[in-house]
């Protein structure tokens, strides 16, 4: 909406909705999804043999797990069983920013579905804090991995776990945060 001034001048005065809390939520929680869907497509074409982005199965082994001397991925279980965990937490992210609204049908109660969130969060916010730990990278020390866990699996899981965290401390849509029904 536009508002006029003393000096004629025009200004445009901003929504008090636009920077709410009430935004906050769903938008953390979209990008949650988004990131964790994508993840777990990228578990699922591993488990299903592919060796994308890289161009042979070693190549794929020593970028995304590094340990000395690794010539293969972990099996086809192993890859599908991370990609099922990172579609449950795209679901869990979506169920707490709002977008989701199964918990009647799901018979999650809220205060179990806050635990899940914090558990989440102590996942990824503990993968993105040891996956910097001389000892971790001692264990895993092939290249590219070494490099890319610095640059973008550890900062992007410390990341994703602080966006759960952030999730369960704003609890979109909740009456029972403020003491209400």
């Amino acid at each position: 909406m536009m508002e006029g001034t003393a000096s004629g001048r025009r200004i445009l005065e901003v929504s008090p909705s636009l920077g709410s809390v009430d935004m906050f939520a769903p938008i953390t929680s979209l990008i949650l999804v988004s990131i964790l869907v994508a993840l777990g497509v990228l578990h699922l074409l591993w488990a299903l043999g592919s060796s994308f982005p890289c161009a042979n199965e070693q190549a794929l082994a020593r970028a995304v797990v590094g340990r000395r001397g690794i010539t293969k991925m972990p099996s086809s279980l192993s890859c599908a069983g991370v990609a099922f965990c990172l579609f449950a937490a795209a679901v869990l992210a979506g169920l707490l920013g709002g977008h989701v609204f199964a918990t009647e049908l799901l018979f999650l109660h809220k205060a179990a579905l806050a635990l899940a969130g914090l558990a989440a969060a102590l996942v990824f916010l503990g993968r993105g804090i040891i996956g910097v730990l001389p000892a971790f990278e001692r264990s895993a020390p092939e290249l590219p991995f070494l490099s890319l866990n610095r640059r973008v699996y550890s900062p992007l899981s410390f990341l994703i776990g602080l966006g759960f965290l952030l999730l369960v401390i704003s609890l979109p849509n909740w009456s029972w945060r403020f003491g209400g029904g």
